[in-house]
């Protein structure tokens, strides 16, 4: 994985955010974003996921968690099992980010905000909130999960946090005590060079099954951060601010399910030979609504004990035994236009030598005319914000 994504290069939008040494090393939520992405086996449908969102809210039940449980979730995420872990205290929260809740980068909006909400009765340890609130800067929250409008209170939360793209995230709180954590992550991004509009026309694109059906789609020719091998493709564009979307199009005779399941190993092999090359390209604009449930891809990735009333060690928490993590839910938003991109995603826890000159590469095309992968990254961490499988840009 060291290799994954160090050709992100920063953007002159951006020059003046000087990255903490710490934060341009490879991070391990890098690891965690590609695993958990595989082990949702996309590629049959849209499908989006906010790895971050994810890690964040499940690094904050770590904090409790003790004995083999702590062992497991500091596998499965990617954290040192030492409390006092320098790595820990760097990637809480999102200090990769350098967002610090609301980013005020240039031509960037960027809002992560974490809450915890406790069943009236029910009291968390004094050192776990603590903890929470200085290393997560969560909101904590009591209220009776059996009052009618228990849930309204958490929906209205997620849809402040993410300017109202992630609505009616629950339908109610009262099977689900005493405890609910909560991340919330909002992204717009205004692409340094827009697509023009005017430029945008309707073209084929190919399903999965063969059949053909016609999109809308954007095109832009000028200097890319690109490179092509053994027929797939991937592209950079970049945002202002200093984050960028990554279009990864594998070659067309691969199975797109197969493409996804090894998504890791695929990038690996030629992410880091991308340089700046003229191009043109062409991208469908797409729209996608997403729920998933990631429990079982959470256990598939070693995970397991914590999800199981009777093991569970979540013991820093509360006196109350016994605590175990009843399930793991993610709502998500991704809208992709000529302007930019628009990103939400609610995540609820209840319970990258000089070399010689050589003569310039020839112009490429990349039509994005079959199911693609897209990445939404923090160019200076490499941090992996939202990941996504598009099989049908018609699909919502």
């Amino acid at each position: 994985m060291s290799s994954l994504f160090s050709w992100l290069k920063k953007d002159k939008a951006a020059d003046k955010l000087e990255p903490d040494a710490v934060s341009v090393r490879m991070l391990p939520s890098t690891g965690f974003a590609f695993r958990l992405f595989e082990k949702l086996n996309p590629g049959e449908r849209n499908f989006a996921v906010c790895p971050y969102g994810a890690r964040v809210v499940l690094g904050m039940l770590f904090e409790a968690s003790t004995g083999d449980t702590r062992k497991e979730m500091a596998e499965a995420l990617d954290f040192d099992e030492d409390p006092n872990s320098n790595t820990n205290w760097y990637e809480r929260l999102g200090r990769p980010l350098e967002f610090r809740l609301e980013t005020e980068r240039r031509g960037l909006e960027m809002l992560t905000a974490n809450s915890l909400w406790c069943d009236d009765g029910f009291l968390p340890k004094e050192d776990y909130a603590t903890a929470l609130k200085e290393h997560y800067w969560a909101e904590i929250r009591a209220l009776s999960f059996s009052a009618p409008d228990a849930a309204d209170k958490v929906n209205k939360w997620a849809e402040e946090k993410t300017r109202g793209r992630i609505r009616g995230l629950v339908s109610s709180l009262q099977e689900n005590s005493p405890l609910w954590a909560s991340n919330a992550v909002y992204f717009k991004g205004l692409w340094i060079t827009p697509f023009e509009a005017d430029e945008t026309k309707v073209e084929e694109f190919t399903l999965q099954s063969g059949v053909k059906e016609l999109v809308t789609m954007m095109r832009r020719s000028g200097e890319f951060s690109y490179v092509e091998r053994g027929g797939s493709q991937i592209v950079r564009l970049p945002y202002q601010g200093g984050m960028s979307m990554c279009i990864i199009l594998p070659k067309r005779d691969v199975s797109f399910r197969n493409f996804c399941a090894e998504l890791r190993s695929n990038v690996d092999t030629f992410t880091g030979a991308m340089a700046g090359r003229p191009g043109h390209v062409r991208l469908p604009k797409f729209r996608i609504e997403t729920e998933v449930e990631l429990s079982a891809p959470l256990k598939a990735m070693g995970m397991g004990q914590v999800f199981e009333p009777a093991r569970a060690a979540l013991e820093k928490i509360s006196e109350v035994k016994p605590l175990f993590l009843r399930g793991v839910l993610q709502k998500d938003f991704v809208e992709v236009n000529e302007k930019g991109t628009e990103a939400a995603a609610v995540t609820e826890a209840f319970c990258e030598l000089a070399h010689e000159s050589e003569p310039p590469a020839p112009p490429f095309e990349m039509i994005v005319d079959r199911p693609f992968v897209f990445a939404i990254c923090d160019d200076f961490t490499r941090t992996v914000m939202f990941l996504g499988a598009v099989v049908d840009p018609l699909e919502t």
